[in-house]
């Protein structure tokens, strides 16, 4: 995957979500779908969390803004919180995307879990999680009886 895709494909991605966010309400935040699966808002603060965690934790870039245990409800209790969150993140993400030098793109950088993975696949593996999530929650909508996602 490009560069240039990312940069172009990744805000409108964002912006479906935080479209659909409207949606919800606060009190959805608590609803837990399925047995033993997370929250509504836990699954929207993972979308930003995982980012930080593969974009943002000092290893692709000088910015270390990854803070294990920190995207929880109680940080973040409201939609509005949730969204900030999403927003910043995202910010930082496409700034990231922006500058990094496109000479690196298919060099390995080492991860604490002992591996290796190339920026090429960090970016889409990122995208495709919040794609997948975006995915999720606009199936959580119509369970809710709402309307989801219609793209």
């Amino acid at each position: 995957m490009e560069k240039i895709f990312m940069l172009k494909r990744w805000p409108i991605v964002r912006k479906d979500l935080l479209l659909m966010l409207e949606s919800f309400d606060n009190s959805d935040l608590a609803f837990v779908p399925v047995e033993r699966g997370w929250t509504v808002g836990r699954i929207m603060l993972h979308i930003s969390s995982a980012a930080n965690y593969w974009l943002h934790s000092g290893i692709l870039s000088s910015v270390n803004a990854y803070r294990q245990g920190e995207a929880v409800l109680e940080n973040y209790p409201t939609l509005d919180a949730i969204r900030g969150y999403l927003a910043e993140e995202h910010t930082r993400t496409m700034a990231l995307l922006e500058d990094f030098d496109a000479a690196n793109w298919e060099k390995p950088y080492q991860y604490s879990d002992g591996y290796s993975y190339k920026p090429s696949w960090i970016f889409w593996h990122v995208l495709e999680h919040e794609i997948h999530h975006r995915g999720e929650l606009s199936i959580i909508l119509g369970l809710l009886g709402r309307e989801g996602l219609d793209l």
